[in-house]
């Protein structure tokens, strides 16, 4: 195990849901299991995802750099992404992952999911905002 896990589970818990959700595409793609924490520091090592292991205040960790290599890595073949209105309806064989915001007094709160799953329990921007965007992931080889 690294030094430091515990704060990155940490960060992870707080700010990994686009990254959750690319992850759980490709588990869907592949039809098996990642190893989360393995997949989630080779997304970091590659530079696919944003972490500043020494400043786990940092507000861009878990930024998801390049989701479309992400997905790519873990579910083969290669990927692409873009990013939709909130209206749109995915073409089969797509799979869509859903912006949803929240404003709260003096801040916008985001959040990442699936339509079928969410990383979270209950997350509290489903449940007072409302889908502002989506991002379509489609394989293109």
């Amino acid at each position: 195990m690294r030094s430091g896990i515990q704060t990155l589970l940490g960060e992870a818990g707080e700010a990994a849901c686009y990254a959750l959700d690319i992850l759980e595409i490709a588990e869907r793609a592949r039809r098996r299991n990642l190893d989360l924490i393995s997949a989630l520091y080779q997304g970091i090592e590659r530079g696919y995802i944003y972490y500043n292991e020494n400043n786990p205040d940092d507000n861009n960790n878990f930024f998801v750099e390049n989701p479309a290599a992400l997905l790519s890595m873990f579910a083969g073949g290669r990927w692409t992404v873009e990013k939709a209105d909130p209206d749109y309806i995915p073409a089969p064989g797509e799979y869509v992952v859903d912006r949803w915001e929240r404003t709260k007094t003096g801040a916008v709160i985001g959040h990442f999911r699936l339509p079928d799953w969410d990383s979270l329990h209950d997350s509290m921007t489903v449940r007072y905002g409302k889908i502002v965007s989506k991002r379509v992931f489609r394989r293109v080889g």
